[in-house]
């Protein structure tokens, strides 16, 4: 772990565990890119993008897997990781709206 890691660990809210979980970024236009959740808490995530993509700093962050989205802000950005704070509770969502 570098000091960059350590100090953004220090700064957390809550707890993170880690997990690997396919996701989708979802924009108010209703696109959507690809992600991974690496590390999630009770007030948070960790995703990770592939290429780079400008993103706005608000948007929903769909969980494939659990049929849910919530809404979320950028917290940091460090590359293609990115940081968020969720800002509303997950809500169930149809995969069909967004695939």
């Amino acid at each position: 772990m570098d000091d960059k890691e350590a100090s953004f660990i220090n700064l957390r809210a809550s707890p993170r565990r880690r997990v690997l979980k396919a996701a989708k970024i979802i924009l108010d236009d209703w696109g959507a890119i690809d992600c991974q959740v690496r590390d999630v808490s009770e007030t948070g995530a960790q995703i990770r993008i592939d290429g780079a993509t400008k993103l706005p700093h608000r948007f929903k962050l769909l969980m494939v897997a659990e049929h849910t989205i919530r809404p979320v802000q950028v917290a940091w950005k460090l590359d293609k990781t990115i940081g968020v704070s969720f800002l509303g509770p997950a809500e169930k969502a149809s995969l069909r709206k967004y695939t």
